[in-house]
């Protein structure tokens, strides 16, 4: 009774679809254990589309992929300022005063988690050593507030992050790498409350996090600290507007909230101090608030105003470069679309026969592409290898630094990160490329080869 129900409804039970899967297989197999030379080159063609499409992919969610510790980019805002006077005069801060933050940042409704921290245009390399006489080590630091390691999700291999007591009481206290504390110190582990020499003051570890890459800009590090601690970046001010400093502000917002809902939260702000401004100085002022989600801030090939952030814009952002990923599937498909259409040829004898005692075009259709389909997929892993090959390659080179704005703040040596390279979303559209070239590649020649009549099909010479 059961293999009439399967049989008049058309669906199958999984013990036979596995079974027909391994048949495929062991055909897929054989085929290239038949041809070998056509087995390599299709292997090695779809390979080398693969990387290329990977290695585009892999670029962008490096740039836009939820990464340890930025895993909120999806929630993440980026807040910036712009004061001009009426008469078009740009007060020549690009961000907020500690001020700002209290007053207006601090009561936000929708935000999970403010932080505010020194602009990157202020921040400059310093040096570090164990003690005075020691070998001094250049490092990348960060001025920040507490709230920053709320933010971004770093892990602590010891101690934890200064409180808001150190911040505003401008303690010299700071959080390291614990590739950092390895070179000051031998280990990552006895750390918390040693001295160093930083710029020729002492400071006191606090706490020791696991290293970020060098390519998570708004995140990475070699050493953070309070922003207090270097007051004149922090405080300095137009001394007739208040709200402006150098710090920028970074919101993570709550779960359900939207960027439109901050952007109408903060109107009411903006309409009460430039009243106020307005009343106290006498003058007309104009005050835009960039409000920016990471995808925007990091993508961005139209030049559209920042504060569009639809997601018809993230649409048109995208287009580009899931164009030029098609464009390096595209030509390679065409190439292998030829291979095949040679070897359809030579195998137009044996469908002929298969076609000769009741077997459908749609069945033999179906066997020659997921045939391919296993090379395919053989070619897609070892080009997915390759794009990790290759990147790790290149990852300390200055054109791929340009990718990840480090052209004007460059590293030395850039570390990777595992997460960088597999996600399920990077094995998703590694295995939909493999498709999609597949597709390209077998779907027409094999169709034009078995549209011919049986007759023709066995007359065909072997």
């Amino acid at each position: 009774m059961e293999k009439t129900i399967n049989k008049q409804s058309g669906w199958q039970l999984p013990s036979q679809l596995w079974g027909r899967g391994s048949l495929y297989l062991r055909q897929a197999f054989a085929l290239i254990k038949e041809d070998k030379q056509f087995s390599f080159i299709y292997i090695a063609g779809t390979a080398v589309a693969i990387a290329s499409a990977m290695v585009v992919a892999l670029v962008l969610h490096i740039r836009m992929g939820n990464i340890y510790p930025e895993v909120n980019r999806d929630r993440t805002i980026y807040v910036g300022s712009n004061f001009t006077r009426s008469d078009g005069e740009y007060i020549g801060f690009s961000g907020y005063s500690p001020q700002a933050v209290e007053e207006m940042f601090s009561k936000l409704e929708c935000a999970e988690v403010v932080s505010a921290v020194i602009g990157p245009e202020y921040v400059f390399h310093f040096t570090v050593c164990k003690e005075i006489g020691q070998q001094e080590v250049s490092v990348s630091p960060k001025f920040t507030d507490p709230n920053f390691f709320r933010l971004y999700e770093f892990k602590f291999v010891e101690g934890k992050s200064y409180n808001e007591k150190n911040l505003k009481n401008a303690d010299r206290c700071v959080v390291i790498t614990d590739a950092l504390a390895r070179k000051l110190y031998g280990t990552t582990q006895g750390v918390v409350g040693q001295s160093m020499q930083l710029d020729y003051l002492p400071y006191r570890v606090v706490g020791v996090v696991k290293e970020v890459s060098p390519l998570l800009k708004d995140s990475a590090a070699d050493i953070y600290m309070p922003y207090t601690v270097q007051d004149q970046w922090a405080r300095l001010q137009d001394g007739r507007v208040g709200y402006v400093g150098s710090l920028e502000v970074r919101v993570l917002l709550k779960k359900g909230y939207t960027r439109e809902m901050l952007m109408d939260e903060l109107e009411p702000y903006k309409a009460k101090y430039l009243s106020m401004l307005k009343s106290t100085t006498k003058e007309d002022w104009n005050w835009y608030i960039q409000v920016r989600p990471h995808w925007r801030k990091t993508l961005n090939f139209f030049g559209e105003e920042v504060n569009d952030a639809s997601t018809t814009d993230l649409l048109a952002n995208l287009s580009m470069p899931a164009l030029f990923m098609l464009l390096l599937l595209l030509l390679p498909a065409i190439n292998l679309s030829g291979m095949v259409s040679n070897q359809m040829e030579a195998r137009v004898a044996e469908m002929g026969i298969r076609k000769a005692f009741g077997a459908k075009k749609r069945v033999l259709l179906n066997e020659v592409i997921q045939e391919n389909l296993v090379l395919t997929l053989c070619g897609g892993i070892v080009g997915y290898l390759l794009s990790w090959l290759f990147i790790t390659a290149v990852h300390n080179s200055a054109v791929f630094l340009l990718l990840f704005n480090r052209e004007e703040d460059p590293v030395e040596n850039v570390s990777l990160q595992l997460d960088m390279f597999f996600t399920p979303t990077l094995f998703l559209i590694a295995f939909v490329c493999c498709a999609v070239l597949n597709l390209m590649a077998a779907l027409i020649p094999a169709w034009k080869s078995l549209k011919k009549p049986i007759v023709e099909s066995l007359n065909q010479k072997k």
